[in-house]
């Protein structure tokens, strides 16, 4: 995240700044980013920015600072309100980000551009991979197990629950990478998404003998 140099500077050059990094990371894909045409259009020097940000990862987390918290809070009021649905929660997160990146074609460049990018789903604080002593750890499954109803499933313990919890963010993610990458194609990208989650609820066997 930004230094306290960064936050500093005048609301006006910050938001320079800021603007300069929108219309890049929108502009190429994430690997083609370049630092040097931000500080070309935010007019400031290489040196300056490195006294700002460490890198191009952590300016686009500036960037998305608040997303993580943002939807680990509306994940919760989902989960509240549809009584502990996992398989509920995860259409309606893609429904929101459908609906709010097709309010700004520059959002959904940055998002395509992001998504084209490995890691770009944790740098921007979706689903971030915390490791201790080498070791991935999976904070999302623990908050996610305090919140849903497990009474719906069959498990018992938190590692028979991990493939499964893991399956379904996975087709999240997929199905929001896709549309990022044509979002013409979003009935087609929507309906397979839904498909993916039926066989997650009910088994690949249970699907197709009915």
């Amino acid at each position: 995240m930004p230094t306290e140099r960064f936050y500093r500077l005048p609301d006006a050059k910050r938001r320079l700044i800021r603007e300069a990094a929108v219309r890049e990371f929108a502009r190429v894909p994430y690997e083609k980013v370049s630092i040097n045409q931000i500080i070309h259009t935010a007019e400031i020097s290489r040196g300056s920015f490195y006294t700002y940000f460490e890198d191009k990862d952590d300016l686009l987390r500036y960037i998305f600072s608040d997303s993580h918290e943002r939807v680990l809070e509306y994940c919760e009021e989902e989960l509240k309100q549809n009584g502990g649905d996992f398989f509920g929660l995860l259409e309606e997160i893609f429904d929101r980000f459908v609906d709010r990146m097709q309010e700004t074609s520059v959002m959904l460049d940055i998002m395509r551009n992001i998504f084209s990018y490995r890691e770009g789903a944790q740098i921007i604080g979706l689903f971030p991979c915390r490791k201790e002593n080498g070791k991935a750890e999976n904070p999302e499954l623990q908050w996610l197990l305090e919140r849903i109803d497990k009474s719906r499933f069959q498990y018992r313990s938190a590692e028979e629950y991990e493939p499964l919890l893991a399956m379904g963010a996975a087709a999240l993610m997929l199905s929001i990478r896709r549309f990022y990458e044509f979002p013409e194609e979003e009935p087609y990208i929507r309906k397979n998404f839904r498909g993916a989650l039926e066989i997650l609820k009910h088994g690949a066997y249970g699907v197709c003998e009915k």
